[in-house]
């Protein structure tokens, strides 16, 4: 792999979470991924010119570039699977095929807006939680890193919320997407357990901000309860 896809230290970067997609995201969430991101920081658009913005935009084209080339893509998930088994406290990375989203939460996503006919607080009394991920007895020994996929409204970087012409929010005020939420979970981890996150204090940025105030998680043993 090229060496741009290391940082100024030498370490692998996470082109997946600099892109804001899972690491199964096709090329169509690639590209859509990166349209919204990219308008965010890219100095032309954004009318921002700090070096963060910069860095940001440089990072986002560097990573468009390896994971929209299936070649380059293979290469680059090949190293980067090899050095993510585990965190560096030993956390075990879950699959992401193993983070079963609820219908409410699953809508949410699509829709990146609540439907105003249904509270969400009621769907979650329904089904109990808006995340369950399986684990395995070694996974909840070790600990677990699960990445959520969370709906966001991001602040316009360009007008701030002030221009109804703004040609970045088309005069909203603000943009639709979504972000990636790391969720750690330390040992030991008990099977049935549920836990909530303040996502208020978890704000990604001060121009992004989630829909939703808390995320429930319940975690169930794989075997256990015959989870798959």
């Amino acid at each position: 792999m090229h060496k741009s896809s290391h940082d100024d230290r030498g370490n692998l970067v996470n082109y997946y979470d600099i892109m804001n997609v899972p690491r199964d995201a096709d090329k169509a969430a690639i590209r859509s991924s990166f349209c919204v991101l990219i308008k965010r920081y890219h100095p032309d658009s954004s009318g921002e010119n700090s070096l963060d913005y910069r860095k940001k935009a440089e990072l986002l084209i560097k990573g468009y570039k390896v994971l929209i080339d299936d070649a380059l893509r293979e290469e680059y998930d090949r190293l980067l699977f090899s050095v993510q088994r585990e965190s560096p406290h030993g956390f075990v990375f879950l699959p992401r095929k193993r983070v079963k989203y609820s219908i409410s939460l699953e809508g949410l996503l699509k829709t990146r807006l609540l439907n105003k006919s249904i509270r969400r607080g009621e769907r979650v009394r329904k089904f109990g939680q808006d995340v369950e991920i399986f684990i395995t007895a070694v996974e909840a020994k070790k600990g677990i890193i699960a990445y959520v996929d969370l709906p966001t409204r991001v602040l316009c970087p360009l007008c701030t919320g002030s221009d109804r012409d703004c040609h970045v929010c088309r005069g909203v005020g603000r943009i639709a997407s979504t972000t990636m939420l790391q969720v750690s979970l330390p040992p030991p981890i008990k099977d049935g357990a549920k836990i909530e996150f303040d996502l208020l204090a978890a704000r990604p940025d001060k121009l992004t901000s989630f829909t939703m105030k808390t995320l429930r998680v319940k975690v169930t043993m794989i075997g256990a309860r015959g989870a798959q």
